[in-house]
Formats: structure tokens, sequence, C-alpha cells
């Protein structure tokens, strides 16, 4: 878009400005016309409904509606208002300007009703036995209370007096503004000239410069301001050495930026005065910060971890290298920084600062944990077996090959032993297949129907929840879909009813059921085990999915567990792209719960 002179952004933007604030004014100043009339106008005829309301009441109690008519048509005329008398039902008692026999039911009128609630009650509209506007304005007669709300007294005035004054009073104020519009114009068009023209002679030699044509210098008139006249001489001082310096500038900031902004690592500078120099993006995230606000900030007001704040400390007492691991808060998580501190120093080698170089290795201490855990569990996982198998066979070799009974009973237990090694071996090389897989895109997803697959699942299981009296039960649509690997699908439902028959009671049940469910404006499938056994305290739930992991180690064991079962199946679910939570009660069961994409290809 082409840009426009000077003269055209300041000439229509203050005319704009003189006719909004003229349109503002006449907008508010009728406004607050019509309210205080109004206002005025309410007051009045409450006023004049409770001086009446004193012998409209006496004669309401007497019954004496004829002599109430005819006084209610003097006070109004007297008044010139219009007043009504309502009951309870609705129905119009007397009026001042019509026979109230003829007059239909009231009860739905807003004024009506609130006042026979006990409340002064107004409002404004058409009436048609008057042809015009008018406010009204009700008052309950509370001695007349009955059941059905109390005997309404209503006072009404014409409001087109107001309407005529008001438009009398919008003409004359419209006239106004036009003839001020007009003279703030020509005043606004003579002032933006005076201003733009010298403008517009620098703004040409501006761009002579920036094409590098620093000659001839600009010359200011004698009837520019001194602000005009100061600037154009600044810019013939700037322009011999304006190109140079630019170039030089933008070159060092632009390797700066190149450098910050390309490192993974939090940056920050902080001068010897503890004020904030620059900061990276990095930083920035990493200490929930914008750079806009954090720079020139102290860098106490941006910064409240302690250890963070003494390092730089130390490196503005003149350390010359800090280096230090912190732990610090972030998210109410605990992150890992590998911290280092040193000197900044200007071109007479002072040192003008501290440059602190934050990197988070706070994954690096999660995974070497992790892989610590890993080789404990494991390592005690084989360890067991291993030891009671040897155990055995010691024994057997020692004085039990003559007993044969004995024998067979050990050789029976070393054998149990093997398999379960077999079992935990078997279990590590799917978790590991898995893995692979799902690392490197193998697994391979298709729309299915998922009731047969969660029959097929407990089908497997049947045998085993025979043995201890278990009854199994499926609650799934036939037209049920999932985006799945029909086999691992069916692997991780078959391990969660295995655990669940394993830890429930015996003549107890097990349910399976898979529902659609629609959260957060997207579908999704979720499939849930539930038994009714011993379930698992709170404290075990966040690390059920760890491999090895046992909330009970000693029953896990004796019941025959492999301790990967449930990291199995969050694997699998990940490779599904899905979820998968535990909710448990100790004494009242367990419900593992797997959300999966709806059936549509990912």
């Amino acid at each position: 878009m082409k840009a426009r002179k000077l003269i055209y952004h300041i000439f229509p933007a203050n005319i704009l400005v003189i006719i909004g604030v003229m349109i503002v004014l006449v907008w508010y100043g009728s406004g607050a016309i019509e309210n205080f009339y109004m206002d005025e106008t309410r007051s009045s005829l409450i006023a004049r409904g409770w001086s009446i309301e004193e012998q409209v009441t006496s004669m309401l109690a007497e019954d004496d509606l004829a002599h109430l008519r005819q006084f209610i048509q003097r006070i109004g005329q007297k008044t010139s208002s219009r007043i009504t008398v309502i009951a309870p039902t609705g129905i119009v008692l007397a009026d001042s300007l019509k026979d109230s026999q003829l007059m239909e039911n009231h009860i739905n009128r807003p004024e009506i009703r609130a006042a026979m609630h006990s409340e002064n009650g107004f409002a404004v509209r058409f009436s048609r036995t008057v042809g015009e506007n008018l406010l009204y304005a009700a008052i309950p007669l509370e001695h007349l209370q009955g059941e059905d709300g109390a005997t309404v007294l209503r006072l009404s005035v014409s409001v087109a007096g107001l309407e005529s004054t008001l438009t009398t009073v919008k003409t004359k104020i419209g006239l106004g503004m036009m003839l001020v519009v007009l003279v703030a114009a020509i005043i606004t068009m003579f002032v933006s000239r005076r201003i733009s023209r010298p403008l517009e002679e620098m703004t040409r030699g501006a761009e002579r410069f920036a094409t590098g044509q620093f000659t001839p210098q600009l010359m200011a008139g004698h009837h520019v301001s001194c602000e005009i006249a100061t600037l154009s001489q600044a810019l013939n001082s700037m322009a011999n050495q304006l190109q140079d310096r630019i170039m030089t500038i933008l070159r060092q900031k632009n390797e700066l930026q190149t450098v910050l902004d390309s490192m993974l690592a939090a940056v920050l500078t902080v001068d010897l005065d503890g004020r904030v120099i620059s900061i990276n993006a990095a930083a920035a995230k990493l200490l929930h910060l914008t750079t806009v606000n954090a720079a020139t900030s102290q860098v106490e007001e941006i910064i409240r971890n302690i250890d963070i704040l003494q390092i730089i400390h130390r490196g503005i007492a003149g350390e010359e290298t800090i280096e230090d691991e912190i732990s610090i808060s972030v998210n109410s998580e605990d992150c890992f920084l590998l911290t280092n501190c040193v000197q900044l120093y200007d071109e007479k080698k002072q040192s003008v600062g501290v440059l602190l170089v934050l990197h988070d290795v706070t994954k690096i201490r999660h995974l070497e944990n992790m892989r610590q855990d890993f080789v404990a569990n494991v390592s005690h996982e084989l360890k067991t077996p291993i030891t009671s198998i040897r155990g055995y066979v010691e024994t057997i070799l020692d004085d039990a090959l003559e007993d044969k009974e004995n024998s067979l009973r050990f050789l029976e237990t070393v054998l149990k032993k093997a398999n379960n090694l077999d079992a935990i071996i078997d279990d590590l090389l799917v978790l590991s297949h898995i893995e692979q897989q799902d690392e490197g895109s193998k697994i391979r997803l298709s729309v299915q129907d998922l009731k047969p697959v969660l029959w097929e699942a407990l089908h497997t299981c049947e045998s085993r929840a025979v043995e201890k009296g278990i009854r199994l039960k499926l609650d799934c649509l036939d037209s049920l879909q999932v985006n799945m690997h029909e086999i691992l699908l069916e692997q991780a439902v078959v391990n969660l009813i295995v655990n669940s028959i394993t830890y429930s009671h015996e003549n107890s049940a097990v349910q399976l059921n898979a529902e659609r469910v629609t959260g957060d404006n997207q579908e999704q499938i979720v499939i849930t085990v539930s038994d009714f056994g011993i379930g698992i305290g709170k404290e075990h739930l966040p690390r059920l999915f760890e491999r090895f992991y046992r909330s009970d180690k000693a029953r896990s064991r004796k019941l025959g567990g492999t301790g990967l079962g449930l990291a199995i199946v969050k694997h699998i679910v990940q490779a599904h792209h899905g979820t998968v939570q535990v909710q448990s009660e100790v004494g009242r069961g367990t419900s593992v719960v797997i959300s999966l994409p709806n059936g549509h290809a990912i």
C-alpha cells in the first residue's frame, strides 16, 4: 500500500476526533437530559400517588367505587395526569380518563406486577387510550394487601414534550457541531501544512542519505520550529558516519542474535548492578518470562531461585568461573540445571557483568535414575529364581539323589523357577519388540471392529477364570471400531484381565466394558477392565506402569507375575496413540481405563 503524506495523517485524524467528540457530547447530553427528566417525572408521580393514597385507600375500604372514580377524575384533571386503580386480580377499579368497566385486565403490565409485590413499578410505553407514549408509575396500597397481592395505584403522564425538546436540542447541537468542524478543519489544514512542509524536505534528504548520497547537507529554513532545526543539524552530523556504524551494528547484532537463538541452553547476561542486559528465548521459556519484559529488569525481580541468584552474585563479586548443578521447581516438578557463570569484559578488559549459561539436564538425570532402577529391579527379579534353582540343585546333588520323592519335588520347583525366568525373558523381549516397532513406526494400524478382539481376549482368559470361579462379563456395542493392531491390543486386554483375575477374590466377577465417549470436542473409545478384588494403595498408582514395579512384592511373586505386564500394556496403548490410567481403592477393587482415538485412520 502506498504511503500517504503526513498532512493526510494529521488532518483527517483531527477532524475525526473532533466529530467523534461532538457526537459523544450530543449522545451523552441528550441521554443525561432524558434521564434527568424521567427521574424527576418518576419522583413527581410517586409523590402525587402517596399524596392521595390515604383517600383512595379509605374509599376502597368502604367499597365506594362511585366516589373513588369521581375523586381520581378530579385529581387527574388538576395534576394533568392519568390515574388508575387496579385490584390484585388485575381488574381496573377506576380510571381518570376512561370507563374502568370497558378496560382490559392489567395483571400483565410490568409496573402493576412490580407494585403487587410491594415495590414501586415503572414503565414507558404507548397508550392506545391516549394515543401517545406515557410514563407509568405504580405504588402498592399496602393497607389493602391480599393473598393475590396488593391493590395498585398507578399514575401516568405524557412524554411527548420531552421528545420534542430533545429533538430541538439535538438539531441546535448538530448545527453548532457543523460550524465547529468547519472552523477546526480550516485551522487544522493550516497547522498541518506548516508542520509537514519542512518534514517533507528533510524526508527527501534522508532518502538521499539512505542511497549513500550524503551531500548536499540538509538546510533548515528560518520559519521552522526549534525541534525541526535541531533535527536537521543532527541528521547532517550523522551523515558522514551513518553507513559504517549501521553496518557494524547490524553485523554484530545479527551475529549475536543468531548465536543466542540457536542455543538450546538458557543464556542470561547481568551487569554489575544486578540488572539484566539480555536474555535468550531458551532462558525466557525456562524461567517463564518474556524477553521484552525481562530485559533491563533487576535480576531479583525475575528470578526467585536462591541458588541461581547466589551464583550470579558470586560472579558479580569477582569469581572468574563458577560451575555447579542446581535444582529448581518448574510446574511443581524438580528441574536439574547445570550452570556455568563467567565474567563479561569491555574493550578495556574491565568487568561489566556476568554471563550465566543454564543447561537443562533433567531428562538425563531421570534417565540415569530409571536405568539404575531398571538394573536393580531386573537383577533382583533374575537373581531370586536363580538363587532358588541353585539351592535346590545343590540339595539334590548333596543328599537327595537317593530320595526319589524329594528329588522329584525339588526338580518340579526348579522347573517352576526356570519357567518364571523364561516368562520374564519373554516379556522383556516382547517389550523391546514393541518399543522398536513404535520408534520405527513399523506398527501398522487399521480400523477394525473392537468387539471380536475383546471376545477373543475373554476366551483366552476363560480357563484361568474358571479355576477361581470368577465370572467374565463383556459390555460392548457391535458398531464400535478402533484404529488398532489387533494382536497387540488383544495382548494388552489379556494382560489386564489376567491381573484382575489374579488379584480378585474367588467367586467374584471381572467386567470388561467398551464405549464411545465425547469430551473436549474429540471422540474416544474407552476400554475399561474392572474387578472387585484387593485393590491398590494410592501411593503405588503413579508407578504401576514401571518395569518390575510391584505394589505388593511378596504377593505378586507368590502369584507368579513377572512385573512387566502393565509396562507392556502402557507401550501397546502408546503405540495406538492412546492413554491408560488406573483407578483403585484398597479392598474395593481396581479399574484400568484405556482411552483410544475414535475409529478413524490417524
